[in-house]
């Protein structure tokens, strides 16, 4: 009997799989919705100085988007579209707190909605975009058959659609 509780454990943690973390690439924005131009202050001029609110994936519960997955797929984004400054060119400092994730506990179509404060602040520590988005994704079974796996990808989905967003307000600036 033992030995088919162990076989049976086994076998729903293969079907099931662990929880995955989040992947940056998947989280990188590559194609915006308008490539309307950006302010031409903040080109080569955004330092994104801290990312918080996250939390590392554990293996054995749900997955989670980290500090430093969300970090590099913000960087990667804004590098894509010119707006990364290097570290002495800084004129404007990026402060992101991921504030949480909607998760469903279990489904075949896992929504994930991201919930993220972004503050851009100028030289002077002036508030120049003081925003909170809320941004959904959905990952449907087509996207991936074990659960784990689409939910992370919903996670990843979510946060994209999140930086997607926040590039649309900074491209709305009104900088003199």
């Amino acid at each position: 009997m033992r030995i088919l509780t162990a076989v049976g454990l086994l076998f729903l943690t293969f079907v099931t799989g662990c929880a995955q973390p989040a992947d940056p690439k998947r989280m990188t924005v590559t194609i915006l919705p308008s490539e309307a131009p950006f302010p031409a202050a903040l080109s080569s001029a955004i330092c994104v100085r801290s990312v918080t609110g996250g939390e590392p994936t554990n293996p054995l519960w749900v997955a989670k988007v980290d500090n430093a997955e969300f970090k590099t797929a913000l960087a990667d984004s804004l590098r894509e579209r010119g707006l990364l400054a290097r570290p002495e060119g800084c004129r404007f400092q990026l402060d992101v707190n991921l504030l949480g994730l909607s998760q469903p506990v279990f489904g075949l179509a896992f929504t994930v909605t991201t919930h993220v404060n972004y503050k851009l602040l100028g030289s002077a520590s002036e508030p120049v975009l003081l925003e909170t988005i809320s941004a959904p994704y959905t990952a449907e079974m087509s996207e991936h058959l074990v659960a784990v796996i689409r939910l992370a990808r919903a996670n990843e989905g979510s946060i994209r659609n999140n930086i997607t967003e926040f590039l649309t307000r900074l491209r709305a600036l009104r900088l003199g």
